[in-house]
């Protein structure tokens, strides 16, 4: 008869260990699906440089905008030719504001000069469509 009580009670035994085990495993399992994942869900950006285009004087002038996963890092306007800086001179310069401004802020929402209001606006919207283009959905 002692041997039957050992078999039960190993029978018992095996029995709460593998309980155990499949215990520890699903609160393993709850645990990881319910712990937030660092997945970058704060990122606006998705990292690299974005362009849009202006058409000055029947030439297109680029607005090139780099951004990192949460910040601005760089605007600048290439292709000006020569013919665009004689019509358009406050081009040049109103980007080196604006971009100085955008960067600093981190928004769009910037203060500008009412004189150049017009290469401003257009500015702006080169900028905004290039950010577009880098937003993580």
């Amino acid at each position: 008869m002692g041997t039957k009580i050992v078999v039960v009670q190993m029978k018992q035994l095996i029995r709460t260990v593998i309980f155990t085990v499949l215990g520890i495993l699903l609160i393993g399992v709850l645990i990881y699906f319910f712990i937030p994942k660092d997945d970058n869900s704060s990122a606006i950006y998705n990292p690299g440089t974005y362009k849009s285009e202006i058409i000055l004087h029947n030439n297109p002038v680029t607005v090139e905008v780099t951004v990192s996963e949460d910040e601005i890092l760089d605007i600048q306007l290439l292709n000006m030719g020569e013919t665009q800086e004689v019509f358009y001179p406050l081009f040049s310069q109103s980007m080196e504001t604006l971009s100085a401004a955008i960067i600093e802020n981190q928004s769009l929402e910037v203060e500008y000069e009412k004189d150049a209001s017009m290469t401003n606006e257009i500015l702006l919207k080169a900028v905004d469509k290039a950010l577009e283009q880098a937003e993580k959905y």
